[in-house]
């Protein structure tokens, strides 16, 4: 940090100047990190319910073991159809 008063460079631990003995400015302390806001939750949430429901329908990917395979198919068949997967 360069002092104020007369321009010399002073580390940023000393307090007064070591040519002119002004007292130096503190430095400003740095800003904390602020962890991932609930927003950002809300959207890697939103993003992931989307994804998996987009593979469940598609028939990439079963949830349950239901025996209603014919409606996978044929959607699996419409994902292929419009070139989702």
């Amino acid at each position: 940090m360069d002092c104020p008063s007369c321009g010399t460079y002073n580390p940023d631990d000393k307090i007064h100047c070591w040519r002119c003995g002004v007292e130096l400015p503190k430095p400003p302390e740095p800003k904390k990190k602020r962890g991932p806001s609930s927003q950002m939750w809300i959207w890697a949430v939103a993003i992931l319910l989307f994804v998996v429901s987009t593979l469940v329908q598609c028939g990439l990917l079963r949830i349950g073991g239901g025996g209603d395979d014919v409606g996978l198919l044929m959607l699996g068949d419409a994902c292929r159809l419009f070139s989702i997967v």
